[in-house]
């Protein structure tokens, strides 16, 4: 690896310069099918609008549990184009809130069930892929979140202590000490860690494809660059050759997420916050020795603004962080894709973490937008009256919960005697996202609140008292 050569605007850039603008998991694309549109005029049982993981799995499972029935994908552009094929790798069984604050919600009882339900997803995951002969680089190292400074430790070990409290045992999550951490990883500054077992690194653009794959064998209709205009009790309004077109089906189901804002029933369900990522090359066997990323864990640390990396089957590191603004009116355009500020932090991040790795040369960058609910909640929705259901809501903790709620909407809407069916997140509603311009405000002061805090905590080890309690008031 070429050493970097300093410019006025540092390293970071230089390192940026050449990356390609595109996903590194792009590099093995698998699309060997045609382009195959939405016809002008139809009826199908079971319309799906979103071709990302949370609509591929629910087709899986529909076409599981009725082989005869006629189940069609409609994507805007591409099956895999969101956050399903440009996300961090990782298949976690953690949900975006805790067991403790799930419990808040929901009850102890209904917070460890959703706990036990989402680790199981991982098994369930893993067989079909080994049934199905998806390769995709499936890989289960567990998950640490590192103390980067004292104050996180203290903030780690106590949030250990509530899900402890809760009934979360040690072997799902449990502390690792700072010589346990650095056995997982080499990292620059640890005081310790939370690790827990449920979670595998992945590339899912490859897992987005061969799930595809898969269901154009079960003969399941995948109609792509269909934009869906509209979605109405039993109807699904799209575009064909330019012109109004719909599609009529027992049961409309909304897979959307992030891209959820379009659409008048979900236009303030959730906001589309946009995370981004690089990757640097294949890392040289001496550099790889000195990380020593033993398991391949992935790996996070204890700061508000998130940062997430994973070690790739083929030696890269793939790390991202959320931090690049909220765009008023919930837009989503390709050019927020970049962000050159947000793209040098998440460079400075692998300096700072991973020194050994440091001058590794970054290949890929790129970002795309995830969903968020109001209250950081996933749910699943399912109105018989209007031939409509809907999940989401994965705050960017999706790969393992698309399947978990896919499997969960399948059991509820065909009625199954299934524990899944006792999930606290169906018929779970979020409070919608403040109207304009309060939604601007407010979402873009919770990104800088937490980065200013993450400044301030580095700096002087203290935690700011204002600003902590002005996020937790945003939030």
């Amino acid at each position: 690896m070429e050493p970097l050569v300093a410019t006025p605007h540092g390293l970071a850039d230089v390192a940026l310069e050449n990356a390609v603008q595109r996903p590194v998991w792009h590099e093995a694309d698998a699309r060997d099918w045609p382009v195959t549109s939405a016809p002008s005029s139809g009826e199908v049982d079971v319309a799906i609008v979103g071709g990302g993981f949370s609509g591929l799995w629910t087709a899986y499972y529909f076409s599981l549990a009725r082989p005869d029935w006629s189940i069609a994908v409609l994507e805007s552009q591409r099956v895999g184009f969101g956050a399903s094929g440009r996300n961090g790798g990782w298949c976690s069984g953690m949900f975006a809130l805790s067991p403790s604050e799930l419990a808040e919600t929901f009850g102890r009882d209904a917070a460890l069930h959703a706990y036990a339900a989402s680790f199981a997803t991982l098994n369930e995951i893993e067989a079909v892929l080994l049934r199905e002969g998806i390769a995709c680089g499936w890989h289960r190292g567990g998950s640490i979140t590192s103390a980067t400074i004292p104050l996180q430790r203290m903030r780690l070990q106590g949030d250990l202590a509530k899900q402890h409290a809760v009934g979360v045992n040690e072997a799902d999550l449990r502390w690792l000490s700072a010589d346990e951490t650095r056995a997982e990883v080499n990292l620059a500054d640890t005081y310790g860690a939370v690790y827990t077992p449920h979670c595998a690194t992945v590339n899912p653009f490859q897992m987005v494809l061969g799930l595809a794959r898969v269901l154009r064998q079960r003969g399941v209709q995948l109609w792509e660059s269909s934009p869906v205009t509209a979605i109405e009790p039993g109807v699904v309004r799209h575009t064909a050759d330019g012109k109004p077109a719909a599609l009529r089906a027992g049961l409309v189901v909304q897979a959307t997420e992030g891209y959820s804002p379009s659409f008048r029933q979900t236009r303030r369900a959730m906001v589309p916050l946009y995370s981004l990522m690089v990757a640097t090359e294949p890392l040289s066997p001496e550099v790889l020795a000195q990380l020593n990323w033993s398991r391949r864990a992935t790996f996070t640390d204890g700061g508000r603004m998130i940062i997430y990396a994973q070690l790739t089957a083929d030696g890269r590191i793939a790390i991202g962080g959320r931090g690049a603004p909220y765009h008023f009116g919930s837009r989503i355009k390709p050019s927020f894709d970049i962000d050159d500020e947000t793209h040098r932090r998440i460079v400075k991040a692998i300096a700072r973490h991973f020194p050994a790795a440091s001058g590794a040369r970054i290949t890929h960058r790129w970002g795309g937008p995830l969903g968020v609910p109001r209250d950081w909640t996933p749910s699943v929705v399912v109105d018989r009256t209007s031939n409509y259901a809907r999940i989401g809501g994965y705050t960017g903790d999706g790969v393992a919960c698309t399947n978990l709620l896919a499997r969960t909407v399948v059991d509820e809407w065909l009625e199954h005697d299934s524990p899944l069916r006792n999930l606290a997140f169906i018929g779970h509603r979020s409070p919608e996202w403040e109207v304009e311009p309060l939604r601007f405000i407010g979402v873009n002061s919770l990104i800088h609140l937490s980065d200013s805090i993450d400044s301030h905590e580095a700096r002087t080890g203290r935690s700011p008292k204002l600003r902590t309690t002005l996020i937790e008031n945003l939030l």
